[in-house]
């Protein structure tokens, strides 16, 4: 598993660099402006929980590997609670009715969300092989640590405005997310143990093809994501200007 672990890392630092992040420390940008596309995000931050309660999780647990998947999923899966209260607390939720809610869920401004959404589904619930599962998993958490760290300083600038706690989109997020899969270990437990595990060249080749698809799906939903601030500032400039 080091060598999977290792593509991780890369492909970890390549994420960063993607233009939503850079966005999102922008000091010279309003705080609240930076957090403007999190409604596009409602299609991962909301499935997340069916990912981990239907796909990753299966009780009983018929191994260790698979306790600690099913540990990890409860503690991830709750996540999605924060998500509503930042929407709310941004006074993000105010702005669409129902109808033009649904229409703008699966419309094409989120369309690789849910993608993303579908994808990471999919290879959860395909997957049989554990070892290839906990690949996936810390694919998925290398990505939320890069976005929780661009988080973290947001949050307290929106606080600073708001004078509301944001709880997704903050450091209080990035606290209990410790960037491997979550399964009662520290850190360095986890780490030693992944690292240990021995894969086959069938298992080492699915996981480095699995770790590939997940970063890719979740570049394109970012990429999507800063699209949409890109055309709405667009649209708020020429609002503006014709004022």
């Amino acid at each position: 598993m080091n060598e999977v672990l290792e593509l991780i890392e890369k492909k970890k630092v390549e994420f960063a660099q993607l233009p939503l992040f850079k966005f999102l420390v922008d000091d010279t940008i309003n705080p609240i402006e930076r957090v403007s596309w999190a409604p596009c995000f409602a299609p991962f931050a909301m499935m997340f929980k069916d990912i981990n309660a239907y796909a990753l999780r299966r009780e009983p647990a018929d191994s260790a590997i698979q306790e600690m998947i099913n540990r990890h999923s409860y503690e991830d899966g709750r996540h999605w609670r924060w998500y509503l209260e930042d929407i709310e607390n941004l006074g993000l939720d105010e702005k669409l009715n129902y109808s033009d809610t649904l229409k703008f869920l699966w419309g094409e401004q989120t369309k690789k969300t849910r993608e993303l959404s579908y994808t990471l589904f999919a290879l959860c619930i395909n997957e049989t092989d554990l070892m290839v599962k906990l690949a996936i998993i810390e694919s998925i958490e290398s990505t939320g640590t890069v976005a929780l760290r661009h988080f973290a300083k947001l949050g307290e600038q929106i606080q600073e405005v708001t004078q509301k706690k944001c709880r997704y989109f903050s450091g209080y997020h990035l606290k209990v997310e410790t960037g491997h899969i979550q399964g009662g270990k520290t850190y360095e437990e986890t780490d030693d143990f992944l690292r240990n595990i021995q894969l086959t060249e069938e298992q080492k080749f699915k996981a480095f093809s699995t770790v590939e698809i997940v970063f890719e799906s979740f570049s394109e939903s970012m990429n999507e994501m800063m699209a949409y601030v890109q055309k709405n500032s667009k649209e708020n400039h020429q609002v503006m200007t014709h004022a």
